[in-house]
């Protein structure tokens, strides 16, 4: 195993120097009473060094998804200091002074190094509410999940030399993915996190020119639904597919479009994983023939259903609660595999009439100028009717042409002949807008809100 571990600006950072750094690190962390920390650093390598540093002195990690003023306001009670790129009025700011030493010069093996990471990290996910909701993982689940990723993707792992990110370390598939399977792996992680695939193009040329990028399959692409419904559009790391190893997709469920042009324009079936930050990984499956696509449930993971509406019930070792009830339907096909029907709580009753938003968002897609589709439910202006179904659609190019040519009225209308043949007329959408793309937050989740600012 090769003593690189981060690549930064044309330079590999070394496994021995960035044990340094947190050995160093640790000594500024003992300077403070408190014991829980506020983490936040977008730097991918100065974040690694805080958190196993922070881990390491006994302190609980609170993770922040974003460092946007309302969502530090929310959490400033939770903390008694900031690590990283935070700072808060009344909190006490830890910071590495040039007479912070090194505790230790012990050069760890990364199993003796993981061996330490013992502790508690709080996650806050916003969901689909925009409020920040805590969840607790030990870091013995979080190790365990490490592990378990380590054997079902060895394969793609293998080959890969440099992992690349469009999504945060910050979020716990982030974590896991970027920050401590490849670390523990011994593989090259991209310290920057990339928002836009132009960028990584401008990697590519860095590592040629560099003459760092020897073999093909060198790349390991972590990222999600959001950022691959975008790169599909116009896929500018298509010239260069044969130098990745495979993509990963998680946050949300890809696209059937999305998966498939994946593989038309990269030769790359994306391997999805199926979970939350609640539940940890649940199941994954690798590129979608069709809508119904099954999911396979990691070796570890026991799943059953439980109600009339066939939740589905998970029996794992990265919860506390066994069995952890989730909100989603699902038909299982064996002991292991299952397809996704939707979520318990996306049944409404529109005039009396139940509907499964879910449901309508599926037929919608199967329409050749709909490439995905949501649903909400908002209150209507009318006293005679207080709740109606709303649409918010990305088109196909075909569809955009439609739109352009015929009107909005004219492609509501073919839209809602195609739902008819599944779906009650009272039970329609009764307002439409039609985005270039969605208006995901750092965590690439839709919330609820923002959906419903489009029909003010």
């Amino acid at each position: 195993m090769n003593d690189k571990c981060f690549y930064q600006n044309g330079e590999f950072l070394t496994f021995k120097k960035f044990c340094q750094c947190v050995s160093r690190t640790r000594m500024a962390v003992r300077k403070i009473s408190g014991n829980k920390v506020l983490l936040f650093d977008a730097d991918s390598y100065q974040f690694s060094v805080w958190l196993f540093a922070l881990i390491f002195e006994k302190k609980q990690v609170l993770l922040p998804p974003n460092a946007q003023a309302g969502t530090l306001s929310q959490l400033a009670q939770e903390c008694d200091a900031t690590a990283g790129t935070l700072e808060l009025a009344g909190k006490k700011q830890i910071v590495v002074s040039n007479t912070d030493i090194a505790i230790d010069e012990v050069e760890y093996t990364r199993e003796q190094f993981f061996s330490l990471f013992t502790g508690e990290i709080t996650f806050f996910t916003s969901g689909s509410t925009g409020h920040a909701k805590a969840i607790r993982k030990s870091c013995r689940q979080l190790i365990l999940e490490v592990d378990t990723l380590k054997c079902e993707f060895s394969t793609l792992f293998e080959h890969a030399n440099f992992i690349v990110s469009t999504v945060s370390h910050q979020h716990i598939y982030g974590l896991l993915f970027k920050v401590l399977l490849p670390l523990s792996l011994g593989k090259n992680i991209v310290n920057q996190t990339f928002e836009y695939p132009e960028h990584i193009c401008r990697l590519f040329e860095e590592l040629r020119a560099s003459s760092k990028l020897k073999q093909k399959s060198s790349l390991l692409l972590i990222s999600s639904p959001a950022h691959l419904q975008r790169l599909v559009h116009d896929n500018v790391l298509a010239v260069n597919s044969e130098y990745f190893a495979g993509i990963f997709s998680s946050g949300g469920m890809l696209s059937l479009a999305s998966s498939q042009a994946l593989l038309r324009q990269m030769k790359i079936s994306p391997t999805e994983v199926y979970g939350s930050t609640e539940t940890g990984g649940i199941a994954w499956r690798c590129g979608q023939a069709s809508a119904a696509e099954p999911w396979q449930a990691f070796p570890n993971i026991k799943i059953q259903v439980s109600d009339k509406r066939q939740r589905l019930e998970i029996f794992s070792p990265y919860v506390d609660e066994q069995p952890y009830i989730t909100d989603d339907c699902v038909e299982l096909l064996d002991t292991q595999s299952f397809l996704l029907k939707g979520r318990v709580d996306r049944t409404v009753k529109i005039e009396e009439k139940r509907v499964n938003l879910t449901h309508i968002e599926r037929h919608l897609v199967e329409h050749p100028l709909v490439v995905e589709a949501r649903i909400i439910v908002i209150n209507n202006k009318s006293v005679s009717i207080r709740k109606i179904l709303a649409a918010v659609l990305i088109l196909t190019d075909k569809g955009q042409a439609s739109l352009n040519n015929r009107g909005k009225l004219a492609l509501n209308n073919i839209l809602k002949l195609h739902l008819l043949t599944d779906v009650e007329r009272i039970c329609l959408p009764k307002k439409w807008r039609y985005l270039s793309e969605y208006p995901y937050n750092s965590q690439g989740k839709l919330v609820l809100s923002d959906l419903e600012k489009l029909f003010d």
